[in-house]
């Protein structure tokens, strides 16, 4: 018997790190002596007909897809080309999509699915069909303790990922504490488990000797635990690890100490707003103070550390005018990027759970994006994403988080209304210039617009 293991990720490339396979195929080989698992990496841009074509089956032999929203469509190809090429072969899916819509997968092409955490349950599956049993998995809330796991990094699996600057997900715990709407987390596991200090010490010793570029820390609240906290930014910096570190973190758990540990490592740091709408939030379980919650940012802007905000639109209850006013607040904040999402009602959400109360339509299929609800019409979401869109290329390409509140002061206009008037100007830029947009010199574009408008109204004053 042969265990193949199929990832697929978004693309080639830095961002290309398939853990969950990862954390399987360790999983197995650390339980399972001699036992053969074959990890197939794949990404988006790989035809899946092609893909399904390049293995090799054997009678017996077990096939497991790593499923995510992003390649839900694509793994499903995969599974049907090779059901129809091969037979007596056992097929089953695990990750976050089986997790959270298992009554989506067709249980005809698939023998088991996973459910939730996977390296105890795939491995008792692998022995129970060993055994000539079907697999009878029980899916249970509470993962075993995270240091009994194998290390995807110290198992030498995820050497083929560790390239010379490459970016990598780093998982430092598993859980949440809080209980956000629209969050998949929130219907998981509410307590925190952590990996060790001493396991992480190794995995980072593991990650500088293979000269990594940078690591996306997978710790939904970084911040969470302040002990702990300081105790890992102070190995970073003793190991003066020469790696950019992106962190989760909660604003409102900030403080002095913390941001000063944070400006003494290379990092940026990522932060869920999501609405400052005091009705939205409260259907999102969150709660929200503006005046704090500034308060806490300029920790970060006075010590230079980089950091992003996250905004949601199309939450229960949003509408264009409070998500406009959100992205004001946070424009002003000067953030160094923002990053803003059209809701996913994500099966297994609260929010999902809900939606039909709160007249939420939304896709049926992966991305499973809203479409309109009863306080944000079709026509509003549409302005919505211009609004984004225009965020996306003025404000974060073009790296304007430090003067756009001066360049508010100085035309008397508020943030979104720069970008509704930056997206007219581009339309008008595009038409002129006929370049195309993946071409644009945004630094130009943006001298070029402002330059217009403060001679516009400077002409009109």
């Amino acid at each position: 018997m042969t265990i193949h293991l199929i990832s697929c990720c978004l693309e080639e490339g830095n961002l290309s790190y398939p853990l969950g396979a990862l954390c399987i195929q360790s999983a197995i080989l650390a339980r399972l002596e001699g036992q053969r698992c074959i990890h197939h990496a794949f990404t988006l841009a790989d035809d899946p007909v092609e893909a399904a074509a390049s293995l090799s089956l054997q009678t017996n032999d077990v096939v497991g897809l790593s499923v995510y929203l992003w390649n839900r469509g694509w793994m499903e190809t995969f599974s049907h080309t090779l059901k129809g090429s091969f037979s007596s072969f056992h097929l089953f899916a695990g990750g976050p999509e089986a997790t959270a819509n298992p009554a989506s997968f067709d249980v005809g092409l698939y023998d088991f699915l996973v459910l939730g955490e996977g390296e105890e349950t795939v491995v008792d599956a692998i022995i129970q069909i060993k055994e000539g049993r079907k697999p009878n998995l029980s899916h249970t809330a509470a993962g075993p303790a995270l240091d009994l796991l194998a290390s995807p990094l110290l198992s030498t699996l995820a050497d083929p990922f560790l390239k010379p600057g490459a970016s990598v997900l780093w998982e430092m715990t598993r859980g949440c504490p809080f209980h956000c709407s629209f969050c998949f987390e929130s219907r998981g596991e509410r307590s925190v488990r952590h990996f060790s200090l001493e396991r992480l010490e190794a995995e980072l010793e593991y990650l500088i000797a293979h000269e990594v570029g940078e690591v996306y820390v997978l710790d939904p609240t970084f911040n969470m635990d302040k002990k702990r906290t300081l105790a890992i930014l102070a190995m970073l910096e003793a190991k003066q690890a020469p790696i950019h570190f992106v962190f989760e973190v909660r604003a409102e758990l900030l403080d002095s100490a913390l941001a000063d540990a944070f400006a003494r490592i290379d990092c940026s740091l990522q932060i869920g707003l999501q609405s400052i709408d005091k009705a939205v939030l409260k259907e999102a379980n969150r709660t929200f103070d503006a005046d704090r919650f500034a308060k806490k940012i300029q920790l970060l802007n006075q010590r230079g550390i980089a950091f992003g905000l996250d905004l949601i639109i199309g939450l229960p209850h949003d509408s264009l005018a409070s998500f406009t006013k959100s992205l004001d607040y946070a424009m002003l904040l000067k953030p160094s990027n923002l990053d803003i999402f059209p809701l996913s009602l994500l099966p297994g959400t609260l929010v999902a759970d809900q939606a039909a109360s709160f007249g939420i339509a939304s896709m049926n299929e992966a991305p499973y994006t809203i479409l309109h609800s009863p306080t944000f019409s079709k026509e509003d979401l549409k302005k919505a994403m211009q609004l984004k869109k225009a965020c996306d290329l003025f404000f974060t390409q073009g790296q304007a988080g430090m003067w756009m509140p001066k360049l508010c002061e100085a035309t008397g206009q508020k943030p979104s209304s720069l970008l509704t008037l930056f997206d007219s100007y581009l339309a008008f830029y595009m038409q002129k210039t006929q370049v195309d947009e993946s071409e644009l010199d945004i630094f130009s574009l943006q001298e070029a617009f402002v330059t217009s408008l403060l001679k516009k109204l400077g002409t009109q004053r």
